[in-house]
Formats: C-alpha cells, sequence, structure tokens
C-alpha cells in the first residue's frame, strides 16, 4: 500500500464557520517490521508514539520502546523504558528538559490500565529514567483514561470517560519542582482548568493536540475505525473521518513538519507497527 494515497471527503462545519468538504489524503509511511532487523525483538502491542525532529518513539504495551529516524526510515535503537509498565497507550512530548544534557524534553505516557496515572520520562536514543508520576485522584471519571500535552498553552490533558460521556479535562502542565517526596504530581477535580465534551466515541484510541484542534482516533479492526477532531476552543466536533478501509488497529497519532503521523497496530504481529501519513484541509 505504500506510495497509494487515498483521500476522502466529509462535510463538516469547519473553523466554526458555514459547513463544506474536507479532505483527509492519507498514505503509508513505511511498515516498522521491514526496518528492524532479525536480532531485535519486540515484545507487547503497538501503542502511542511520539515525534521529536527526524526521531519517532513508539510505544509499546508493558514500556518497549522502538526508535525510528524518520527521515531516513532506518531502525536507531530499542529499550524498555524504567518504570513504565503500564499499557503505554499514549505518548507526547512537553516543554521542560531534565538537565542540560536532555537531549529531548520530557516524554509523557500514559499508563492507561485504570490507575490514572501519567508517566514523565527523561528519554535519550539508547534508554529513559522515569522522572516523576502524574496521578489524577478525582473519582468522577470511569475506566482507562489518557495523557496528552498541548506544548503550546502549557497544559496536559485528562482524556476519559464521566458517565457515559468521552471527555478532555485541562490542568496547567505540572513541573518536575512540583513533585512531592516519592516523585508524584496528585491531581484533583478543583485543579482542572476546564471540561471539553467530545461526542460520541466508540473505542478511545492515541490523542494529539495540535493547535485548537484535538485529533482522536477511535476503533479496532473488528469494529468501526474513525478519525474525529474536535475543536476544543469552540467544544464542537469538526470532522468525524472513516478509516475503515485499513485493516488495523489506529493507536498513537503524532505531528512532524505540518503532517500528521498515525501508527497502526497489526493484530496478532508485534513487529507489524504500520506508519500512515495524513493530512486534513478543505476542500478548495
Amino acid at each position: 500500500m505504500r506510495g497509494l494515497v487515498v483521500t476522502l471527503l466529509l462535510v463538516a462545519s469547519w473553523l466554526g464557520v458555514s459547513a463544506q468538504q474536507l479532505s483527509l489524503s492519507i498514505e503509508e509511511k513505511f511498515n516498522v517490521a521491514q526496518l528492524l532487523p532479525e536480532s531485535v525483538e519486540v515484545a507487547g502491542s503497538s501503542q502511542g508514539m511520539a515525534i521529536w525532529g527526524r526521531y519517532a518513539f513508539l510505544m509499546h504495551d508493558k514500556g518497549q520502546c522502538v526508535v525510528v529516524d524518520m527521515r531516513r526510515e532506518k531502525y536507531v535503537s530499542t529499550f524498555v523504558m524504567e518504570g513504565n509498565t503500564g499499557h503505554c497507550n499514549n505518548a507526547s512530548f512537553g516543554n521542560e528538559y531534565y538537565n542540560r544534557q536532555s537531549c529531548f524534553p520530557l516524554l509523557y505516557v500514559t499508563e492507561c490500565r485504570g490507575d490514572r496515572v501519567c508517566y514523565v520520562n527523561d528519554i535519550s536514543l539508547e534508554g529513559s529514567q522515569l522522572v516523576q508520576t502524574i496521578i489524577y485522584d478525582g473519582e468522577e471519571i470511569t475506566g482507562p483514561s489518557d495523557w496528552v500535552v498541548d506544548r503550546k498553552q502549557d497544559k496536559i490533558y485528562l482524556y476519559c470517560t464521566i458517565g457515559k460521556m468521552r471527555m478532555l479535562k485541562a490542568f496547567r502542565l505540572p513541573r518536575l519542582s512540583d513533585s512531592d517526596e516519592n516523585g508524584e504530581v496528585h491531581l484533583k477535580a478543583e485543579d482542572s482548568l476546564a471540561s471539553i465534551p467530545l461526542g460520541a466515541i466508540a473505542i478511545p484510541q492515541g490523542s494529539l493536540i495540535k493547535g485548537r484542534y484535538a485529533y482522536l482516533p477511535d476503533g479496532l479492526p473488528s469494529r468501526e475505525r474513525r478519525l474525529h477532531i474536535v475543536d476544543i476552543v469552540s467544544c464542537q466536533k469538526v470532522a468525524n473521518f472513516d478509516l475503515n478501509h485499513i485493516p488495523y488497529e489506529p493507536e498513537g497519532v503524532a505531528s512532524r513538519g505540518g503532517k500528521l503521523y498515525l501508527s497502526f497496530h497489526t493484530p496478532r504481529d508485534v513487529r507489524a507497527n504500520r506508519i500512515y501519513r495524513f493530512k486534513v484541509e478543505p476542500v478548495k
């Protein structure tokens, strides 16, 4: 499928103005399995993805990270992230660096097994160190939840379920200096800056905040698969794209060079992490 660009059209309200057509252009960028040396073992299903510069950090269930050079489409390294023992469903970079020797900003990885935990990591191309844990102590949410960083606004969002409604709860992004003696930051309901309803999302996957929009993949191979786009300023869903022509499970989503990238898990093949590039724009 590589090199094949699929363009989908959707009538939606874009930027809060009158209804118009949007186009979603999609192409498969690469299959990570084809980049991995045979000697490299991968454990755990493909999950979150974060991109910084030329490097993609591809998370796997229970903490393995595979690093890929996006520019050269080459394997770089793999390691198990210290203390990241959860599902690692989502990953995003923040603004703060652990120290002057750090090559990348802190990486925020979602636990997503019901404990409402975000792992904060000082990461390199060779390994990582767990430097903080963010925990949500509110009792109003149910089931697993995700964390996603809005670097521009210096906020962190809890992607969660309240009652039967999918929501984003906004918080100020904690600093390392906010940690207690256990290296933890505990957030409460009263710390929330805003709550944003997301509408119907059947099976939440990864998440990305870019500008005023939240990009939210949804679904499984055995169910409907969609990409929801929500305006987090107006709290309106502006697009809902059908991804059912891609026969894999949508997972992490990230951006690079003005383009968006979506990671897909191939059932029963943990090496075959498929990366798609896509672009959403109004039809002229």
